[in-house]
């Protein structure tokens, strides 16, 4: 699939304001090594974008280069993605079965992961053109959504007239527990029997979350799985479940920007006094005499300090409110001012938070690298 793509595109047509920049050639890169290490084990790769909202402009730049399937917890962000790319639900609701009837067939996903029967019973009273792929989540350990193998057994000869093509499962996102040769087995001898009941041309095992990747990289799923579901190691390179980067991966493939609305020299006093600030936490200390500050029009609303670092060495946290946000940049060699920005490097969970704020203004940029 080929997506137009021009050097810098802006979401938002909102002037200044705190925002949010991808940096599509970095996430391409990651995107591109992955689909190459999922290709290697026999199967497809799944850009999880849900962090994202499905942001279209990033999903049309991953399937501009190959990665034409995404998978999001909510079906609404589903509508404003590029036709041609496959859309998998991976937390179904029955909610979310009740307005299948009434989605317009373009913006239904392709897929659901279901994991209660209730919701197979639902299905089962909808328009069978209404009804997408259905994948049974397999229970492998994650204590978290899932049904133990043999009652997966039994749902495949329950419900024999819904679409169901297949198993997944998730690992290490409640419960910490890291996928293994034998729970990859485990999942495809579960898809070959869904295969064998159903006669399928093929089996359908799809496995998910970064904490994958090494066990990918060691050959651990060659045949042993169809699809590849990762989020966080594309668009951060970086495993939280691991709890280490993802060697030779872009790092910074987002960055958080706060627009300057006042600079001024403070008088900073340690009088000894320590207070409580508008979030009920003491007052952080703060160098002492005459600072150089720069109030941002952002607070802990739209990003939390703990998720944010300054790009700028010289630039210093001092504090946060619910909307607004202090840097101290009395040591940086740049010059700041208002109307201006200051940014900041930001994670997975600081740009899911960015992500859905309406308040948060959202940019991409081709920029960085123009050779890729």
């Amino acid at each position: 699939m080929t997506v137009p793509i021009s050097s810098v595109i802006h979401i938002s047509d909102t002037v200044g304001m705190s925002k949010i920049v991808a940096d599509i050639p970095k996430i391409q890169k990651n995107a591109r090594e992955f689909h190459a290490l999922a290709k290697s084990a026999g199967a497809s790769l799944t850009a999880v974008t849900k962090f994202c909202t499905s942001d279209p402009e990033i999903a049309g730049a991953l399937a501009s280069c190959g990665i034409a399937s995404i998978a999001d917890s909510n079906m609404r962000n589903f509508a404003a993605v590029p036709a041609g790319i496959r859309t998998s639900l991976i937390k179904t609701r029955m909610s979310d079965i009740f307005a299948l009837s009434s989605m317009h067939a373009s913006a239904r996903p392709d897929r659901i992961f279901v994991s209660d029967r209730k919701l197979l019973q639902a299905l089962r009273k909808t328009d069978p053109d209404d009804r997408p792929d259905i994948v049974l989540i397999a229970e492998l350990g994650d204590l978290k959504d899932g049904m133990y193998p043999d009652e997966i057994r039994r749902a495949v000869g329950d419900f024999p007239e819904l679409p169901i093509i297949g198993v997944s499962a998730n690992f290490a996102c409640l419960s910490g527990v890291m996928p293994s040769a034998a729970s990859a087995a485990e999942l495809w001898e579960l898809a070959l029997d869904v295969q064998s009941v159903r006669g399928l041309s093929k089996p359908f095992a799809s496995v998910g979350g970064t904490v994958v990747w090494k066990l990918l990289s060691e050959g651990g799923f060659n045949g042993l799985a169809t699809e590849i579901r990762i989020g966080e190691g594309i668009f951060f390179g970086y495993d939280s479940s691991g709890g280490s980067a993802i060697p030779g991966f872009e790092r910074d493939c987002f960055s958080f920007a706060g627009e300057i609305i006042e600079t001024a020299e403070k008088k900073i006093e340690r009088n000894g006094v320590q207070g409580y600030t508008a979030l009920g936490a003491h007052c952080a200390q703060r160098s002492s005499g005459l600072r150089s500050c720069a109030v941002l029009d952002f607070g802990v609303l739209a990003a939390s300090e703990s998720d944010l670092e300054p790009i700028d060495p010289g630039v210093q946290f001092a504090g946060q409110t619910f909307d607004f946000s202090v840097a101290d940049i009395t040591d940086s060699a740049a010059s700041y001012a208002a109307g201006g920005f200051v940014s900041f490097r930001i994670g997975y969970s600081g740009s899911s938070r960015a992500y859905i704020n309406p308040y948060v203004s959202r940019e991409v940029t081709y920029a960085s690298h123009k050779d890729n």
